[in-house]
């Protein structure tokens, strides 16, 4: 007896499983990531090398320019991106000399299917031949491997630049706010750190927030308590932070890693990662201040050549190197003209919080004078904070004036010393900032000595 259409429409429809079809197009999916993490590596490895050269440029320019913490935002975002950078570089270029040792194992693969022929090796010894051969993976295992281990790299590489952008800019913020704050009080500085080590307490306890619920609801329910309100409690909390974008991406990538590998060695070496990408950037910074970071000069010593002749002195002799070193300076180590032009940098981050304790006359250390005026009142107070001698011979500040160096990116005093009464040879300009300063600390008495030649026109 034939059945109805009506029945035939009713008749229960089998149900496809989707898992092969998923994996059939995850599979294809992860044809092509190889692909694409090859091609990501090769754009971004090399070129990164290249970006904390710029930054440094800008950030030394910056600098030179600040004080507290606008110095500090400044900092902030150079140091973070210039260990982004590195991280990023290094982690790439690891990866694609993995990449490289998986690729060449698959082009062994398609010529040697059966891998290594163990009988073959007869200058190996037969005890060699059978520890190697009993331990070998074949040449599958060894291409399982590299791919597990490229991905990895990549993955994890991308991980801790995540870090470290959020870092980023939660320091930003924070320190834009403290600044706010900070101009609101009047300008105090301790306001503003007070409030950066407020924020930064209150993230860090957020950050142990769900542990303690967790622990807490777990010894509730040990003593047979209801533990509902702490739950709600934590779930509310999770779900708050699961609205923060850069969070919820991080979340995914963190916690299959770390559930797939050991989990406290994974961590171990995360956060290691994210740590030495925020101290590059002050590496990167010591080594344009020092001569060289590794050196064995036993003879020629920092103290000998501090009182020899240093480039960043001279106008003429300066170089990138001499960038973060805004010493007093003369236009060559040989002077043949009737005046000899001394240029002081007036750097905000070191002068401005001596100018507040001597420089009575301006409130604040603030010029807020107009005209000639504010030119005499600017002279006035930069000359309480030097002593200029010329073989021994006291200089007076007040002839000098201020000035604008675009050449040099710098701000400061300058004077024209007559040469007419030297005689030709060696002569020695003494600058002392700061004289009644201690010996440590950032407002430390600063001596600078700048040996010149007068060789004067026939």
């Amino acid at each position: 007896m034939n059945e109805s259409p009506l029945a035939e429409s009713r008749a229960p429809v089998a149900e496809v499983d989707p898992a092969p079809e998923a994996t059939a197009r995850f599979g294809r999916l992860r044809e092509r990531t190889d692909e694409l993490e090859l091609f990501i590596s090769g754009l971004l490895a090399f070129a990164l090398l290249a970006v904390p050269g710029y930054l440094f440029d800008a950030w030394a320019r910056s600098s030179l320019h600040t004080e507290g913490m606008y110095f500090q935002v400044l900092w902030f975002g150079f140091s973070i991106s210039v260990g982004m950078c590195y991280v990023l570089a290094v982690a790439l270029i690891a990866h694609l000399t993995v990449r490289g040792y998986w690729i060449g194992l698959i082009g062994l693969k398609s010529h040697f299917p059966k891998g290594i022929d163990w009988e073959r090796l007869q200058h190996m010894g037969p005890v060699s031949r059978a520890f190697l051969k009993a331990r070998d993976g074949g040449l599958d295992g060894s291409i399982e491997r590299a791919d597990r281990l490229a991905t990895l790299l990549f993955s994890t590489t991308l991980l801790a630049v995540q870090t470290l952008a959020g870092t980023l800019v939660v320091a930003v913020l924070t320190l834009c706010a403290a600044m706010a704050i900070s101009a609101l009080a009047g300008g105090a500085e301790r306001v503003g750190m007070t409030v950066v080590a407020t924020v930064l307490t209150s993230l860090f306890a957020l950050a142990l927030v769900p542990a303690l619920l967790e622990r807490a609801i777990a010894r509730r329910q040990r003593r047979g308590q209801s533990s509902d309100r702490h739950q709600r409690w934590l779930q509310r909390f999770l779900g708050a932070m699961q609205r923060i974008p850069l969070l919820r991406l991080m979340q995914a990538m963190q916690l299959t890693l770390q559930s797939n590998l050991r989990s406290r060695s994974f961590m171990v070496a995360y956060l290691l990662a994210v740590m030495v990408a925020m101290v590059l950037g002050g590496v990167q910074v010591l080594g344009s201040l020092k001569f060289s970071l590794f050196n064995r000069y036993q003879v020629m010593t920092d103290e000998a050549v501090e009182h020899g002749m240093l480039s960043a002195h001279y106008e003429s002799l300066r170089s990138a190197h001499d960038q973060l070193l805004p010493y007093p300076m003369i236009p060559s180590d040989t002077i043949s003209g009737s005046r000899l032009r001394v240029f002081i940098p007036h750097r905000p981050q070191r002068d401005n919080p001596l100018a507040r304790q001597h420089c009575t006359a301006l409130p604040g250390a603030r010029n807020e004078a107009t005209g000639m005026q504010a030119a005499n009142a600017a002279v006035e107070c930069l000359s309480r904070l030097w002593q200029v001698q010329l073989d021994g011979t006291p200089v007076d500040l007040h002839d000098f004036m201020p000035m604008e160096r675009r050449d040099l990116d710098m701000r400061g005093l300058v004077g024209y010393l007559p040469t007419a009464g030297l005689t030709p040879g060696r002569h020695d300009l003494s600058l002392v900032w700061n004289a009644e300063g201690g010996t440590r600390g950032g407002d430390r008495r600063r001596e600078f000595r700048i040996p010149f030649w007068y060789a004067p026109d026939p």
